[in-house]
C-alpha cells in the first residue's frame, strides 16, 4: 500500500502508443504510469527512471494526465490499423494510483470505440472494477488478460513482491475473466534460480485448476539497476544463495547457459504435462457483436 512518502507527479505525454519489439508479438505499447508502488525486487523496469529527474522508481509515480486525449487522436487516425496494444508492459496499469485517477476505464472505452485489440498483465484485482468494459471489448476483438505470478507460495510472494495481493487472489481474479471471451493466462516471470524455480509446478497446477489458457515462463535477467537491487535483496534474505548468484550471472546480467537450459527444460516439460503452452494458443480468435450495438455505445 502507498505510504506518506509516496509522491504523485502529473505530466503530459506527446504520444500514448509506442512501438516495441519482443518475442511475444506485441508491437504497440501503452503505459499510463511511470514508476510503481508494487516494489517487486526483481523489477526490470527501474531503468526507466534514470531518464527523468526522479528520486525513486518505487515511491515517485508519474501520471500521464492527458493520455486519454492523446490516445484518441492516435486511434482515430487514418493510419491506425487496429493493431494489438500492450497495456502496462513497463508499469502496472492497475497499481494503487489507478484507484484515484481512474484512467483505465476511459482507455477501455476508446478501445471499444475504435475496435482495438489489447493485452494486459496486472498484479492487482482492481482490474475487476472494469470487468464489464473488458468483457464488452472481448466480444468485439481479441483480448488477452494475464497476471504475473512468480510463486504460488504466499509467504515467499510477500517477501519478493511486498506490495502486491496474494497469488491466490491473483488466480481468483484470472478465474473471473474466464467468464469472458478473453484469453487468460499467467506470466510466471521471472523464474528466480534457487528461489522460485522449485515451485514452478505449483503455478501450473493452479493455472490448470482455474482452467486458464497458458503459462509463460522466463528466467530472471539482472541488468542495470535491477542487478544491484535484486542482489542486495538476495544477500539479505537468501544469503545461502548470494555467492551462487554472483557466479551464475557473471558481470553481464545474463544467466549462464547451463543453468538457463536446465530451467528451460523443466519449463517445457511442465507446459507439455499440463497442456498450457503459450505457443499453442489461438491468439487470433475474434468475437464480433452486433455493430449497431457497438456504435450505440457512448463514451
Amino acid at each position: 500500500m502507498p505510504d506518506t512518502k509516496t509522491i504523485y507527479r502529473e505530466i503530459n505525454c506527446k504520444s500514448a502508443i509506442n512501438k516495441i519489439e519482443n518475442k511475444f508479438g506485441f508491437c504497440n505499447d501503452l503505459n499510463i504510469y511511470r514508476g510503481c508502488l508494487h516494489k517487486c525486487y526483481y523489477c526490470y523496469a527501474v531503468y526507466s527512471h534514470k531518464y527523468i529527474n526522479s528520486r525513486d522508481f518505487f515511491s515517485e509515480i508519474f501520471v500521464k494526465k492527458n493520455i486519454v486525449e492523446v490516445l484518441e487522436k492516435e486511434l482515430s487516425s487514418k493510419n491506425w490499423n487496429r493493431e494489438i496494444i500492450n497495456l502496462g508492459s513497463v508499469t502496472d496499469s492497475y497499481q494503487p494510483a489507478e484507484k484515484d485517477y481512474k484512467i483505465m476505464p476511459e482507455i477501455l472505452k476508446l478501445l471499444i470505440k475504435y475496435k482495438t485489440p489489447m493485452t494486459i498483465s496486472t498484479k492487482s484485482d482492481l482490474i475487476l472494477r472494469d470487468f464489464d468494459l473488458i468483457e464488452r471489448l472481448s466480444n468485439i476483438v481479441s483480448v488477452r488478460i494475464a497476471s504475473t505470478i512468480t510463486t504460488a507460495n504466499e509467504k515467499l510472494s510477500s517477501l519478493i513482491e511486498p506490495n502486491v495481493i496474494s497469488p491466490l487472489k491473483r488466480f481468483e481474479t484470472l478465474k473471473e475473466f474466464k467468464k469472458t471471451n478473453a484469453i487468460v493466462g499467467v506470466h510466471a516471470i521471472p523464474v528466480m534460480p534457487f528461489i522460485t524455480e522449485d515451485g514452478l509446478e505449483n503455478i501450473f497446477i493452479k493455472a490448470k485448476e482455474n482452467n486458464l489458457d497458458y503459462v509463460i515462463c522466463e528466467v530472471l535477467n539482472l541488468r542495470g539497476e535491477c542487478r544491484k537491487i535484486f542482489l542486495n535483496f538476495v544477500r539479505k534474505n537468501f544469503h545461502e544463495h548470494y555467492k551462487k548468484y554472483l557466479y551464475i550471472y557473471g558481470n553481464n546480467g545474463e544467466l549462464k547457459e547451463e543453468y538457463k537450459n536446465k530451467i528451460h527444460k523443466r519449463i517445457k516439460s511442465l507446459e507439455e504435462k499440463y497442456n498450457l503452452n503459450y505457443d499453442s494458443v489461438d491468439f487470433e480468435k475474434v468475437y464480433i457483436e452486433n455493430e449497431t450495438t457497438l456504435f450505440d455505445y457512448t463514451l
